[in-house]
């Protein structure tokens, strides 16, 4: 991903105890001061350092522009740099030293769906809100909500959606799924399964490879060898890098009318990946040409600044830091508890258009794409295909969530 690796699961969640007295939380230290603090926490070493500086970009940029506008409810914010090596342990010490000796009131940049989730169950007794623009496993806005946390990132389920709604038009009647060992790459050939069938469509072949595979040759041997004419790909980061360049070895795409791709394919791989994936689909979360006169403004600002247009880490996160200040202009306070009441069932306008926060789990209901990667120039862009709002793309919210 422009030479950047896609974040892959990290460690188990581990226990921190923090006590509540004095946090940020409180009228103490929450909105007496003139400052607004957000923690943020991405990694800052390994292979997703890169992740973690262009997440830092975007919360930069949204920092800087809301503070040369007089701020938010006329506080200053200011960012708490944390460093953390994207397990859940490290991150979880960098949280309580953030909001407990630092005076953050609110948390943004985690990076996996595993960090998350361990936050998640800490961020009562930590007295702070999070705001998740990464994480997109179901069950932390499923069984590992919490309400003191809120994503706005799409799901899983919600990207799967937007494409098996377009399943139909796309070309090919018989099916091939490559996907993931792990529980998101079942999830995905599931719900692209029910959307085939109900497209009048067959899936022929599934299977599945473990994470970190790095030769697919004796699955792309049964794909070659399958009566399929279109392929649904669940392949992440370096796996899918290692799948799309063997395959393009042994002229694979060639066999099929389509290859849609489930975050195979994205803007930072297109300079590692060339031409070969000309022509694929894949799921898009975050259009930067999207016509709406906040994205227009963002990102003519943004490439001024840092010399390039956003993608979707960087808008993701930008778009997090809107929610923040959307809660806490509604709710005229910077006090943590009154800021989650503010952002519970607000519609806001947003470089994404008109999203929602919903109450009923914290997920932002906020549209989703499917692009084609087609030539732009010197290089590779998307070029949109299809949109589909929010309200069509995001499943009810899970019983299980208890807020």
């Amino acid at each position: 991903m422009r030479n950047k690796v896609v974040p892959a699961l990290t460690a188990l969640l581990a226990g921190v105890v923090v006590a509540a007295c004095g946090t940020p939380g409180s009228s103490a230290s929450g909105d007496t001061t003139g400052t607004v603090k957000v923690a943020i926490i991405p990694p800052s070493s390994g292979a997703l350092a890169q992740f973690g500086s262009d997440t830092v970009k975007g919360w930069q940029y949204a920092v800087d522009t809301v503070n040369a506008q007089g701020g938010v409810n006329g506080k200053q914010v200011e960012l708490v740099r944390m460093d953390t090596d994207a397990t859940s342990a490290t991150t979880l010490r960098a949280a309580r030293e953030a909001v407990t000796q630092r005076g953050a009131q609110f948390i943004g940049g985690v990076m996996t769906s595993t960090e998350n989730g361990a936050l998640n169950q800490q961020l009562e007794s930590l007295g702070a809100l999070s705001f998740n623009s990464l994480g997109k496993d179901d069950a932390l806005t499923g069984k590992d909500c919490a309400a003191n946390a809120f994503r706005t990132v799409q799901t899983n389920q919600m990207d799967v959606n937007a494409l098996a709604g377009q399943l139909r038009n796309l070309p090919g009647d018989k099916w091939a799924v490559q996907a993931v060992d792990y529980s998101t790459g079942h999830t995905a050939a599931e719900i692209f399964r029910q959307a085939a069938q109900a497209a009048g469509k067959q899936v022929v072949l599934e299977q599945y490879a473990p994470l970190n595979t790095t030769e697919f040759g004796s699955y792309i041997t049964k794909l070659q060898a399958s009566d399929a004419d279109a392929l649904f790909a669940v392949e992440y980061g370096a796996d899918g890098v290692s799948f799309v360049n063997q395959a393009a070895q042994f002229n694979l795409p060639a066999k099929f009318r389509t290859v849609l791709g489930f975050n195979m394919v994205s803007e930072p791989l297109f300079p590692a990946l060339g031409s070969k994936i000309t022509g694929f689909y894949n799921n898009v979360g975050y259009d930067v040409n999207a016509a709406n006169p906040l994205n227009q403004q963002f990102v003519q600002g943004f490439q001024q600044k840092y010399g390039s247009k956003p993608y979707y880490v960087e808008a993701d996160a930008y778009l997090a830091a809107e929610t923040l200040f959307a809660g806490i202009r509604k709710a005229g306070s910077a006090e943590p508890d009154k800021v989650r009441a503010a952002l519970n069932n607000l519609s806001f306008d947003s470089i994404t258009g008109q999203v929602t926060m919903r109450a009923g789990d914290h997920q932002l209901v906020r549209p989703s794409y499917l692009g084609q990667v087609v030539q732009d120039g010197s290089g590779l862009a998307f070029k949109i295909i299809a949109s589909a709002p929010g309200t069509r793309t995001t499943p009810q919210a899970d019983p299980a969530c208890k807020l």
